[in-house]
């Protein structure tokens, strides 16, 4: 495993959502109440956008990403998490293409998003997040939205689930810690990788273990250390690349 690219944000990532070979990056100053977007190339290496915010710049955040459009979702009354606000963005124009208030969000799925008016006076209905306009009939999978899913996300497993004990002795036995808590773990052909959690005098650490299939050690990295609880591992797999999220704010990428 080889490292290809790195980057430092300013402020904490919070979340990180791929679409197709595209990266959505969520970041969020909670001194400036500031929630600011990144867009970033896999295939070019390279930010499309970087650090985008909107006049909502905290009660903001992404629904979906799927294709060209993102939907982010507004929150209209901080008491009551059920009122929202929703519009599509087109990340190549970096420009709103519709937008809808006041409802709740149902679900998205290929494409298409299902809506309900809080208003109650309007049953639910469905629109395309390309034009914003409903979708008389839901149409089935789009198989070019599909075809762009080339990326893997880890299980998570709580202790007291029987594949957390098989790791945990796992990783007793060959790196001497003790896994507490909680893990996230993936495999593939290439290799497994288990993020996993211990405690420390100073507070619990989060690690990144990645072998290979024989139960050799490819790659060792702290996500983050003296935590006051448990944490989930920020990592999955985009086609060749590791992912994964070190000490909040460097996002790396491994190839492999």
């Amino acid at each position: 495993m080889e490292p290809v690219f790195s980057h430092l944000f300013k402020n904490d990532i919070w979340e990180v959502l791929p679409s197709g070979n595209k990266l959505l990056i969520t970041t969020r100053d909670s001194e400036g109440l500031q929630v600011s977007f990144s867009l970033f190339d896999l295939k070019e290496y390279q930010f499309v956008w970087e650090n985008i915010s909107f006049e909502e710049s905290w009660w903001i955040s992404v629904y979906d990403f799927q294709g060209d459009v993102i939907v982010f979702q507004t929150y209209n009354d901080t008491q009551d998490i059920e009122a929202r606000s929703v519009f599509g963005f087109d990340i190549h124009t970096s420009e709103a293409l519709w937008s809808i208030a006041d409802v709740k969000l149902n679900k998205a799925v290929d494409g298409q998003l299902t809506v309900t008016p809080l208003s109650g006076e309007d049953d639910s209905f469905t629109i395309d997040v390309t034009t914003g306009e409903e979708v008389v009939r839901v149409q089935g999978v789009d198989s070019n939205v599909s075809a762009e899913k080339d990326y893997k996300f880890p299980i998570h497993y709580e202790s007291d689930n029987p594949h957390f004990e098989t790791l945990s002795s796992f990783v007793l036995s060959k790196l001497n810690l003790e896994l507490v808590g909680s893990c996230d773990y993936l495999e593939i052909p290439a290799f497994f990788a288990i993020a996993v959690n211990s405690k420390k005098n100073t507070g619990y650490n989060l690690d990144l273990f990645v072998f290979n299939h024989d139960g050799s050690l490819l790659l060792a990295k702290t996500l983050d250390q003296e935590l006051k609880g448990l944490a989930s591992g920020t990592f999955f797999i985009v086609g060749q690349a590791l992912i994964f999220v070190e000490g909040k704010r460097n996002l790396v990428f491994y190839s492999f």
